[in-house]
């Protein structure tokens, strides 16, 4: 009889014990509802999908054997060519466009030193002689322009790379 009067509840506290019952009950249901709809449309959108999937074609032995095959092929013929481009590169450096180069630097440095030279005389001249001002200046100006020249192809033969020979420019006449 004990436990009888131990779980003898009045009529409020029952009622609300079976509300709260209830209530919980009915969050639960409701939460399996939402997740059953959830997994019902991850079903059904992964059905469509998959039956609008286009059906892939898997390559066959055969064909990657063939592919493994010019792959290889075109790796021997590009070490071929990667070996001529080297003897290529080694006959320019060996051959006489090295040489041409420097003698036009050569020439090109002396042409500077005698043109220079050739003002420095031109001055000298003009200081012994009255009345010289007007052809020092004509002179020395054109002298000017001469070396201006002359530096300029010293800068465009340092630039020229003699194992990668480029085509010279079309010469402009004045």
């Amino acid at each position: 009889m004990e436990d009888e009067k131990e779980f003898d509840l009045s009529e409020g506290q029952r009622i609300s014990l079976l509300e709260r019952t209830v209530s919980f009950n009915r969050k639960v249901v409701i939460v399996l509802v939402v997740l059953s709809v959830v997994g019902l449309s991850a079903l059904s959108t992964l059905g469509i999908v998959s039956l609008l999937k286009e059906d892939v074609a898997y390559a066959k032995a055969a064909e990657l054997e063939l592919v493994k095959k010019e792959n290889e092929a075109l790796r021997i013929q590009m070490a071929a060519f990667e070996k001529s481009l080297v003897q290529y590169r080694m006959i320019m450096d060996t051959s006489q466009a090295s040489g041409f180069k420097e003698i036009l630097l050569d020439q090109e440095q002396s042409y500077q030193t005698h043109l220079s030279a050739l003002k420095q005389g031109m001055r000298d001249l003009a200081k012994m002689m009255p009345g010289s001002r007007t052809w020092l200046e004509m002179y020395d100006e054109q002298m000017d322009i001469a070396l201006e020249e002359s530096r300029q192809r010293v800068q465009k033969l340092a630039a020229i790379q003699t194992s990668e020979l480029r085509k010279k420019p079309a010469a402009t006449s004045p």
